[in-house]
């Protein structure tokens, strides 16, 4: 008696538990910005939650009618399905419809099938667990995947958990086979394995519902954090933006003895542009130029960044002085002779370019932007819409 108040336990237990995961889900699910996966996830709750129910209150457990049983497991099969599409939306990746209701469908199917061709139900239940055990691996594949986004530490919780349980599933059927070749049949399953399978299932659900707010919330520290370090005007980084992604830059280039250049890109008369044709256009010439900036720099390599009002950087890595000056000419070059676009308005553009090496100053960026600063006040006092380079310190000082 005891042992059936611990299955009863377990069950109210569980089911308890996937009720406030529903409601915290469907708060998400309309909040959120990860608000679709979230609804994938809210029908996996719901889903499980109803199976469980199901599969529980029914004393031929788990040898259901064919019937019963196709919906018991169709229904499963949605949870599952659920989870792996919600991973792959929050993740940015699509979600094949046709795979979506292929997952969840087969579970259902198996268990009908096997019935339908007249096997016996120990089959039945055997290919479907198998099943599940595969269909749950699946599951867990986008939270294990290393993908576009940053790999958040909540991602190895969610598949871990639902690894385990796959892992769990697969072991059940090994059991099941070895107990019916010993004893040559299977009776229905005891009260203690009953309490036992309830158990585990609650554990890993919600291991794997926490893990899922959890890595909401991380992904919302680093969209947050993200956004701390990007102007939001152009896209690229910000002053604070840049400063953080350029120490690891310096350093490693500093320990593989590689040259790291920077250039300040000042707008020129900028402010006459605002005046002529409204700030909503000087934005745009802003973005544009960020555009060009960011595309005429190598994007995986160096760093571009806004530095403030109409001053942007570029940090260029493995490029000495003399290399950083082409490019910078270069730049000033094409702004110049390609006319922005703005509204329908043809908008001349030029640009000052400041340059200056990166050297081994113990505050390495911000010595480097001070002398190329100097620069690019040269370039404007020589008339504009030309690069001006720093003098390295010791040419400074034979030609002293």
């Amino acid at each position: 008696m005891s042992v059936m108040v611990d299955v009863t336990t377990l069950l109210f237990a569980s089911s308890t538990a996937r009720a406030g995961f529903i409601l915290i889900f469907l708060i998400a699910s309309f909040k959120s910005e990860a608000r679709v996966a979230f609804g994938y996830w809210t029908v996996s709750i719901i889903s499980s939650a109803a199976a469980l129910l199901l599969i529980y209150s029914d004393s031929s457990y788990p040898y259901f009618a064919a019937g019963r049983g196709t919906v018991i497991y169709a229904i499963v099969g949605l949870s599952l399905s659920s989870i792996w599409a919600g991973g792959r939306t929050f993740f940015g990746l699509g979600v094949d419809k046709v795979r979506f209701a292929i997952m969840g469908l087969f579970p259902g199917l198996v268990y009908g099938g096997v019935h339908l061709f007249g096997m016996k139900p120990i089959a039945a239940v055997l290919l479907t667990i198998a099943t599940l055990s595969f269909l749950m691996a699946v599951a867990a594949r986008p939270f294990l995947a290393r993908n576009r986004r940053r790999y958040l530490p909540s991602q190895l919780l969610v598949g871990t958990a639902l690894v385990a349980y796959s892992v769990a599933l697969a072991l059940s059927v090994v059991l099941i086979i070895v107990r019916v070749r010993a004893f040559g049949a299977i009776t229905q399953p005891s009260m203690t394995e009953i309490a036992l399978s309830l158990f585990i299932d609650q554990l890993m659900g919600v291991l794997t519902y926490v893990g899922l707010i959890a890595m909401s919330l991380e992904d919302a520290q680093v969209r947050l954090k993200a956004i701390a370090l990007m102007d939001p005007l152009t896209g690229l980084a910000n002053r604070r933006g840049v400063q953080s992604r350029t120490a690891a830059l310096i350093m490693a280039c500093r320990c593989a003895k590689r040259p790291v250049a920077v250039l300040i890109v000042d707008l020129d008369h900028f402010k006459s542009i605002n005046d002529r044709y409204g700030h909503v256009s000087g934005d745009m010439v802003l973005k544009e130029f960020a555009d060009r900036l960011s595309s005429h720099c190598r994007r995986e390599q160096d760093v571009t960044g806004r530095w403030g009002g109409e001053e942007f950087l570029a940090v260029l890595r493995d490029t000495t002085l003399e290399q950083a000056i082409d490019i910078a000419e270069q730049l000033c070059r094409r702004v110049s002779e390609t006319q922005f676009d703005i509204g329908g308005q043809a908008i001349v553009v030029t640009v000052s370019i400041g340059v200056a090496a990166i050297d081994d100053h113990i505050s390495a960026l911000e010595h480097a932007v001070k002398k190329a600063d100097e620069a690019l006040y040269d370039a404007k006092r020589n008339g504009r819409n030309r690069v001006c380079s720093a003098i390295p310190q010791p040419l400074l000082a034979i030609a002293s």
